[in-house]
């Protein structure tokens, strides 16, 4: 059995394959900033809560470039209801955190339909474990597994704020290798669409790869092998 938060039996074989969420699966944010599709367009007409006021107060850097709010959340070090509690009276918005975050998540999921398909066939050939490898804090981390369902489809989903440690540091994945039992010789498969994450995770001995579109995922042969057999 998998120790993850969906408890669904692992399929006995020894690929494991790793998805990030955002940039791959959900076709929001992006590396690339003209392939964003932001999720806060309406944000102040719908909540009267600024766009640039929530970028300043929540993702951008602090003095001294002291580390954003929003990536202490995703390291798991405080905890976004908090953060959110604090910042949000300021910039105007009168419901609670937790609506507030609902609106967020729930704009934020637009899932990539090319993706989602290609992760179904490799679900149903038996051939492989599927998980999900990605920056989040711990409330858009449950909100993707049990309410967007990736339950679902994945095995487990291992998340920075869960580990303690960003996707762009090597323990995350040795961590990952300790928690799975990853052999050294099994070079476990990652999609990610950030090129230095994906050489942090080659460093760590997994055969990462940089996720353009759904065609790096048909063109990779050991993908291709699973489903041609």
């Amino acid at each position: 059995m998998c120790n993850g938060m969906g408890g669904l039996e692992c399929m006995g074989c020894s690929m494991k394959i790793f998805f990030d969420v955002d940039g791959v699966l959900i076709d929001g944010w992006h590396v690339d900033p003209d392939r964003r599709k932001p999720w806060d367009i309406t944000l102040e007409r719908d909540t009267g809560v600024s766009r640039e006021a929530l970028r300043r107060a929540l993702f951008m850097p602090g003095e001294g470039d002291a580390e954003s709010l929003i990536s202490v959340c995703a390291r798991g070090a405080d905890d976004l209801v908090d953060v959110l509690t604090g910042i949000l009276p300021g910039l105007g918005y009168t419901g609670t955190a937790y609506s507030f975050m609902d609106y967020w998540f729930s704009r934020d999921s637009n899932i990539n339909p090319d993706v989602l398909s290609f992760v179904e066939r490799l679900k149903r050939s038996g051939m492989c474990e599927l998980y999900l490898a990605t920056n989040q804090e711990h409330h858009r981390a449950s909100f993707l597994w049990d309410r967007l369902g990736f339950k679902e489809l994945f095995q487990d989903i291992f998340y920075s704020a869960r580990l303690g440690i960003l996707k762009d540091r090597t323990e995350f994945y040795a961590t990952i290798n300790r928690q799975l039992n990853i052999g050294t010789a099994e070079r476990p498969l990652f999609f990610d669409d950030r090129e230095n994450v994906v050489m942090t995770a080659r460093a760590a001995g997994w055969d990462a790869e940089i996720f353009e579109t759904s065609e790096t995922l048909s063109k990779n042969e050991r993908l291709r092998e699973i489903l041609d057999t």
